[in-house]
Parts: C-alpha cells; structure tokens; sequence
C-alpha cells in the first residue's frame, strides 16, 4: 500500500470542479463577490466567513487543495463560459446565471482547467520583474526611459 496519499484535486473531474463551485454559489444566502466565495471553497477561517455562518455551506473548503488563485482562476472559467455573471460596480458580486442553474439541473456540466500552480507563479515573477511593471517604475527602479539608454 502507498504511504503516500493522494493529491485531492488529481481525484476530482473537470466537471466535478464546476459541480463544486455553481453549487457553492448557488447555496449562500448572501450577495458576495468572487474573492470570498474563493474563500469559502478554499475553507478560510477568516472572522467575516464566520460572522456569516458561512462555514456552514455544504461546499465549504471543498477545494482546500487548491490556491485561492487557482480557485479565482476555475470562477473566471464559468464567468467566461457564461455559467456564472459578475455584477457591475464597485463591490461586484457573482450570481448564478439561468445557465448555470440548467447545468446544475441537467447534470450537463462544463469541463473546466485547473491552472498549473506552478506556471501562476513563474508568471506572476515575469510580471514582477518586468522593467515596464507599473510598481517598479513608481518606485525609480523600472523606469522605461532609464532602460532605453
């Protein structure tokens, strides 16, 4: 018997993972925005949740394995597919679409990527070290004219 156990998110399908995230959204019974429903999926101790009993919801920390950019990254997946909306304004918040819900009904889920972790971060590095990245040239060390010289 392996003494090693199994990576949780390599047993979850494509679709098992949209399963997760519309039901999920689907049951909380307030208006939220995608940070914290990555939150609530990832099992965040955090005392908003809390407050809210959100930790009560059936998908709580459902994808726990995962990085709350990886989860980010699954939710813009299905707002991109048309499944779930992000409202407009300042605070906007992601709702379940008629879409979203026949999916969930008719069990005809859509398959979603789960990004590499890895590839996030070199990314995520390129993007830092860049001499064109806005945080280093307000802070002199980027600046594209100091480079061009």
């Amino acid at each position: 018997m392996d003494a090693k156990a199994p990576d949780s998110t390599a047993l979850l399908e494509d679709k098992e993972l949209a399963q997760i995230v519309l039901e999920c959204v689907d049951s909380i019974p307030w208006h939220v925005g995608k940070t914290k429903i990555a939150r609530i999926l990832k099992g965040s101790l955090a005392q908003d949740i809390l407050k809210m009993d959100l930790d009560r919801i059936a998908r709580y920390a459902a994808l726990q394995d995962l990085t709350l950019a990886q989860i980010t990254a699954i939710i813009d997946q299905l707002i991109t597919g048309g499944y779930l909306r992000s409202s407009r304004g300042r605070r906007p918040i992601i709702l379940l679409t008629p879409m979203g819900r026949t999916a969930l009904i008719s069990g005809e889920l859509p398959g979603i990527e789960v990004p590499d972790a890895l590839k996030m971060f070199i990314a995520r590095e390129r993007c830092r070290k860049c001499p064109y990245n806005p945080s280093l040239i307000a802070s002199g060390e980027g600046s594209p004219a100091a480079s061009a010289w």
